[in-house]
C-alpha cells in the first residue's frame, strides 16, 4: 500500500507531464518564479492560535471569571 506522500508525488509528476506541453502554463510558472525572485510572493500569514492554546485560553477566561464572581 502506498503512502500518502507517494501518492502525491505521483500526482505531481502526472499532473506535470499533462502540463509539461501547455505554453499557458509555462508562460504562468515563468511569472510565478520571477515574482519568487523579486520577492512579490508572500505567503500568506495565519493568526490563529495554535490547537493547543485554544482549550487553554477558554480555560483560563473561565477561571478568571468565576474568580471575580466569588
Amino acid at each position: 500500500m502506498k503512502s500518502l506522500a507517494e501518492k502525491l508525488q505521483e500526482t505531481v509528476k502526472v499532473e506535470e507531464l499533462k502540463n509539461s506541453k501547455d505554453t499557458n502554463f509555462k508562460e504562468l510558472q515563468q511569472i510565478l518564479d520571477e515574482m519568487e525572485k523579486l520577492g512579490l510572493d508572500k505567503k500568506p500569514d495565519y493568526t490563529l492560535p495554535m490547537v493547543d492554546t485554544i482549550g487553554r485560553a477558554y480555560y483560563m477566561s473561565l477561571n478568571r471569571h468565576e474568580s471575580i464572581i466569588k
